[in-house]
């Protein structure tokens, strides 16, 4: 027997070979003394001689009948902290160079998988499935290590996802995790790939992931099934990590010429102790490792946003007013937003569409709004505020060159969305170089943020395959990561020329939606994600429970978000206000213009408090220490904010314990202020034996309290 190992404190990785070449890979937590793989590793494939430029593999209960397996292997050591396995798929002149890297003192096991084609002939890959395995429940025998108290949850975000979708559970048992549908595979759960994943118990357990900022990859945690003898037996085991092929991604690995080689990114194992909360961090910490957060400088301006008073071209009626025909607003209107943007604590005019010749031209109307050189200087000079852009990829036709249209196999200009009257563009390098060129006329002006938004890959109407047109220099159909770098190559072409303008980058349009920090980080690139859609009644968002995947975001994420929010939907008590402010580093408001209305008065006092603290929420540690129960932590202060908030219809008591050690806290007092910015009290701070800070708030109904911690 030979055994090939790596081995630190966190971590034991070994590879076991008899005689009869038969392997078993054993992964061991020393944090947790749990081993989470002791099968063969898993590695199969599907090729595929089929014509045409794309070919996709049926995802089934027999998805994997036809599929090869490595009959070569070559299995050393290079080093201490490198173990490296090479391999031939049986059938195939296809390669794999598999690399696990352990340093001394990391917590983190890596892998790194290259797919190499040594063929003479282009070779198409259907179907990629590698990982580690492990058996969690055998028919004759029960549960495998009791997993049975186990479950599965997906990171960045639990059950909601985009502003939408609704996974409908918060995590995965693995009694759900051993059903498997043979009527279609879309009822396996968990059914879906994501960044990473956490599989523990109430203990801790492991987090496994993916990460390739330049790629579309995903981690997958997938139950597979080992049919017994006769009917209706089978056994159980679970697969994760490693390389899976989810939907066709990544796409540059589908099609290998001759002699050409796919290296993916890093498949990455830690553990975690504790509740999925520190499996969060632990991912948050790994992103942060490689780039993924807020600037030094980063001081994003709180934003006014007209559309909530104004409303958009697409709407027929304003937002809020019944029956009153909209009017597409007016430049005396956006300097009357401007008064209320000044007035109110804000400290830049967002302008939402409306401003263009046209959805998506990104050419300002100067017909309907003077020069915009102009209109930039009364807003800077005048009003004190800077100026900020919404921008559309996609486009409602007029001023657009033909170039710009995403052509269907049937050679028609395909609708993005019917309602909104806009097309799908085609990202190419026409379109790269005239929207450039169309948003630096917009930029010299002095604006200080652009929206990157309506990004969408054609439509759900034609399957949301890219564009046919063979006169427009892209492979047919143009794949999802051209359609993501085109547009990803706009925004680095503003952000070269002017660092300085602040960018939000919506996700680039395709489906799956790709990782959340894919393409941040890279040279020149934006600084903001999307909040999820959560601007149109944020108040709903927040009591349905739709938001929070905010929450949960910012404790798998140090990339801001940016969120602007109707102020009109509030409660006189500004819940939405501070929800939406502890979670959005980025924030934008609007919605009201009555300035001797209550909740205008109500909405300027919170933003009195706001002010004070905006460092802690714009640049703080974030912690949740629930759902409704927030932390912002200056580190090098070592102080900060905690905001609460009571969702219920009665007066509710809350017990508040901090860990001061664990979130890097040296504080004597606590300042409680209500929503209005009104001081209720100031607590005096002792810690007991364990370094708890332990206090009791009261919220009223519908209200948050807002708590400012002294040294």
């Amino acid at each position: 027997m030979k055994v090939y190992k790596l081995e630190n404190q966190y971590w034991s990785l070994k590879i076991y070979q008899d005689e009869e070449n038969i392997f078993k890979y054993e992964l061991k937590s020393h944090l947790t003394n749990e081993i989470y793989a002791d099968e063969d590793y898993h590695y199969r494939i599907v090729t595929s001689s089929k014509r045409g430029s794309r070919y996709a593999y049926i995802l089934n209960a027999n998805s994997e009948y036809n599929a090869k397996k490595l009959v070569s292997r070559n299995v050393y050591n290079d080093g201490k902290e490198i173990l490296i396995v090479e391999g031939k798929f049986e059938g195939t002149e296809i390669r794999i160079t598999q690399k696990f890297i352990l340093k001394k003192e990391s917590r983190w096991l890596d892998e790194f998988i290259t797919i190499t084609n040594h063929g003479k002939k282009k070779t198409k890959l259907g179907f990629i499935n590698l990982g580690f395995k492990k058996a969690l429940f055998r028919q004759f025998s029960g549960w495998n290590d009791h997993l049975d108290e186990y479950s599965l949850t997906s990171i960045p975000t639990r059950r909601f996802y985009r502003y939408g979708d609704d996974r409908k559970k918060e995590s995965y048992s693995a009694n759900e995790l051993v059903f498997g549908a043979w009527v279609d595979v879309s009822e396996d759960m968990p059914g879906f790939c994501d960044e990473g994943w956490l599989w523990g118990n109430s203990k801790g357990g492991l987090l496994t992931c993916n990460y390739n900022p330049s790629q579309m990859e995903y981690s997958r945690f997938f139950r597979s099934p080992n049919k017994l003898p006769g009917r209706g037996v089978e056994d159980v085991y679970i697969i994760f990590g490693g390389i899976f092929l989810y939907e066709g991604n990544p796409e540059s690995v589908t099609s290998l010429a001759p002699q050409e080689s796919y290296s993916f990114g890093a498949s990455r194992y830690a553990v975690y102790i504790g509740d999925y909360k520190e499996g969060y961090y632990l991912y948050r910490n790994h992103l942060d490792e490689k780039g993924h957060k807020f600037k030094e400088d980063y001081d994003p301006p709180v934003h006014w946003n007209e559309l909530y008073n104004l409303g958009w071209v697409s709407e027929k009626t304003g937002f809020f007013v019944e029956g009153i025909d909209f009017e597409l607003y007016t430049l005396e209107q956006l300097y009357e937003e401007a008064k209320l943007a000044k007035d109110i604590g804000a400290e830049c005019l967002y302008v939402d569409p409306g401003w263009n010749t046209a959805l998506g031209s990104e050419i300002w109307n100067k017909d309907r709004f003077g020069p915009l050189k102009e209109f930039s200087d009364t807003i800077h000079n005048k009003y004190g505020l800077k100026l900020a852009l919404h921008l559309m990829m996609n486009f409602e036709g007029k001023d657009a060159p033909d170039e710009w249209y995403l052509i269907s196999k049937k050679g028609v200009k395909v609708a993005c969305d019917p309602y909104i009257n806009l097309y799908s563009l085609c990202a190419n390098e026409h379109w790269i170089k005239e929207k450039t060129q169309r948003i630096l006329e917009l930029a010299k002006e002095g604006i200080d943020f652009f929206m990157f938004d309506f990004t969408d890959l054609s439509t759900f109407m034609v399957d949301n395959i890219g564009c046919f047109n063979k006169d427009h220099g892209h492979e047919v159909p143009m794949r999802r990561q051209t359609h993501a770098e085109n547009i990803f190559m706009v925004i680095q072409n503003v952000k070269k020329k002017y660092p300085h303008i602040l960018i939000e980058a919506h996700d680039r349009g395709v489906k799956p939606r790709h990782p959340l920090y894919f393409q941040h980080n890279l040279p020149h690139s934006f600084d903001e994600n999307w909040g999820f859609e959560c601007m149109w009644n944020p108040m709903q968002d927040i009591i349905s429970g739709r938001a929070i995947q905010l929450f949960e975001y910012n404790l798998a994420y140090s990339i801001p978000l940016y969120l602007h929010i109707n102020e009109n939907s509030d409660h006189i008590s500004m819940l939405q206000f501070w929800y939406f402010a502890s979670l959005a580093r980025h924030l934008g408001i609007g919605g009201l213009n009555d300035k001797a209305s209550l909740k205008y008065k109500a909405l300027k006092n919170a933003m009195t408090l706001y002010q004070k603290i905006k460092p802690f929420l714009t640049r703080g540690r974030f912690f949740g220490i629930s759902q409704d129960i927030h932390l912002h932590v200056n580190e090098s202060e070592m102080n900060g904010v905690i905001t609460a908030y009571n969702l219920s219809s009665r007066d509710k008591k809350v017990e508040i314990q901090i860990d001061e050690v664990k979130f890097g806290l040296e504080v004597k007092t606590l300042e409680i202020y209500n929503g209005v910015n009104q001081k209720i009290s100031t607590l005096e701070l002792t810690q007991n034996s364990k370094n708890i800070i332990q206090f009791e708030v009261e919220i009223p109904p519908l209200s948050p309290i807002i708590g400012v911690f002294k040294n």
